[in-house]
């Protein structure tokens, strides 16, 4: 069985992708350099595999998709893997560095019959080469190739076929060696051999086998060989260029028309200056500037001086010209400008004095809101206990717990839970603008940690036939006597009145 081809065969693909969706390798490539995101490869007689994948979409896409890995069309590659084969089984890896091979050299690994290349390892017949960490960081090598290269680190690899490197080797190779050689070969006694050319019908001459453990035999790069030396065609690389956007063109402004027209219109008065200064040359026989003046020279014959008529034109000629200049000058100084624009110009040129003042103002604002809650007595102190008889004092009120009685009815009125609470305050008004008081002030908290709250002041407990009352106004400075009722178990114990403004719990006495 022989085998003439030559080179590598490149094909991308996708993990775990099908095989109906697989690109058809490109080839054959003498030479593979896989840099950072780049690939430069010789595309010399490069064709598709015809075999299996073979449709014109597929060939078209592994096209483009070749050509944006070698950088010869914008954007980057679609598919994250690399799959490079030789048909004779002779891939020849090297690791280098592209920009400058520092020591420690790499050897030559190989040969191998599939490379695969992916985003963070390189395999060569399922043993893994080389490894790196990013997209950017260098190649790691692994031993499980070549001992004692583990641990190096290049930055690029080329790919190749040993078949396409030694000349000679991609002509037909027997498979097994001839029983014994021909009795018309004669031996080589000097080298280099010398090789005369043979008929374009001769057969190639037989050559013995070679020992399994020697290379073989490499030809220097100028000896005469029998194969015929055809010049590389140069191939010019197309080179994508970035061109910025065209910029769309402005449109004219208001004062840009008016500049127009002024320019158009002193064109036309210096073309009727010309047109008048040759009439009257023609006709005067004179110069032209001494047709143009106001007055006529004296030294000048009257037959050669204008007519009046036509210094009088040049008087006028004249005065409009200088009424124009002013004008146009006048225009120049000052053009009028919007409303807007002006408002913006004052805005911007009094930015920092606008700013500054908006910092003064949001303090002062600040400062007044936060001035009454840090220095007002609003926030409640902290939780305390008192006894009975004891002044509880807060921001506006004074209070003072007297007595506690327990009856079981009041009135008419029944209890739900079996009695009442009695609790008798005094309480003293010591700001004229404080909130009113209220029994929702007062909560009565039971040993379990329940509360509840004392009647409202409007309910019928609060009469004055049986004696609970509560004061519906307060004076100053005057001290009150008011009732809480409240609806409790006669059997409740350790029982504790909050007075929220105060945040002050009174022990009250169990029965």
């Amino acid at each position: 069985m022989q085998s003439a081809e030559t080179g590598v065969y490149l094909q991308f693909f996708d993990e775990h992708e099908s095989v109906e969706k697989q690109l058809p390798p490109l080839g054959p490539f003498e030479l593979l350099i896989i840099r950072h995101n780049r690939i430069v490869g010789d595309r010399e007689q490069v064709e598709h595999d015809m075999m299996g994948l073979g449709s014109v979409e597929r060939w078209l896409e592994a096209e483009l998709e070749l050509r944006r890995a070698l950088g010869d069309e914008p954007g980057g590659v679609r598919r994250s893997h690399m799959r490079i084969r030789a048909p004779r089984g002779d891939i020849i890896v090297r690791f280098y560095d592209y920009g400058g091979d520092e020591p420690p050299k790499v050897p030559e690994l190989g040969p191998f019959y599939s490379l695969t290349v992916g985003k963070r390892e390189v395999r060569a017949d399922d043993k893994l080469l080389a490894v790196r960490a990013t997209d950017m960081s260098p190649w790691t090598l692994t031993d499980a190739v070549r001992p004692g290269v583990a641990g190096i680190n290049k930055a690029d690899f080329s790919v190749f076929s040993l078949s396409a490197r030694v000349p000679g080797s991609a002509t037909a190779t027997p498979v097994l060696p001839p029983p014994a050689p021909p009795p018309v070969q004669e031996p080589v006694v000097a080298p280099p051999p010398a090789v005369a050319p043979l008929p374009a019908t001769a057969p190639p001459p037989a050559t013995a086998p070679l020992p399994a453990t020697a290379p073989p035999p490499v030809d220097p790069p100028h000896a005469g060989t029998q194969a015929e030396y055809v010049e590389r065609r140069k191939v010019q690389r197309e080179i994508y260029v970035a061109r910025p956007a065209p910029r769309e063109d402005l449109p004219l402004t208001a004062a840009d028309v008016n500049l127009i027209l002024r320019v158009d219109k002193l064109k036309q008065q210096e073309l009727a200056e010309q047109l008048m200064i040759e009439r009257l040359r023609r006709e005067q026989h004179t110069s032209p500037e001494v047709a143009l003046r106001a007055e006529a020279p004296p030294s000048l014959p009257m037959r050669f001086q204008p007519p009046v008529r036509e210094r009088e034109v040049a008087r006028e000629v004249a005065r409009e010209v200088a009424r124009e200049v002013a004008r146009e000058a006048a225009d120049d100084d000052y053009d009028e400008e919007p409303f807007s624009a002006q408002l913006l110009r004052f805005l911007w040129s009094a930015r920092l004095v606008i700013v500054t003042l908006l910092l003064v103002a949001s303090v002062v604002s600040a400062y007044g809101y936060l001035q009454p809650k840090v220095l007002s007595n609003d926030t409640p102190p902290p939780l305390t206990f008192a006894a009975l008889g004891y002044e509880v004092q807060s921001a506006d009120w004074t209070y003072t717990v007297n007595s506690v009685e327990r009856p079981l009815r009041l009135g008419t009125a029944a209890p739900a839970t079996g009695g009442y609470l009695i609790v008798a305050i005094t309480v003293a008004k010591k700001n004229a603008d404080a909130a009113p008081l209220s029994t929702s002030d007062f909560l009565l908290i039971d040993a379990n940690g329940g509360s509840s709250l004392a009647f409202a002041p409007s309910s019928d407990i609060y009469t004055k036939s049986i004696g609970v009352v509560w004061a519906p106004k307060y004076a100053t400075n005057v001290f009150v006597h008011n009732h809480l009722v409240f609806d409790v178990n006669p059997t409740a114990r350790n029982l504790l009145l909050l007075i929220r403004p105060a945040n002050i719990e009174v022990r009250l006495p169990d029965p």
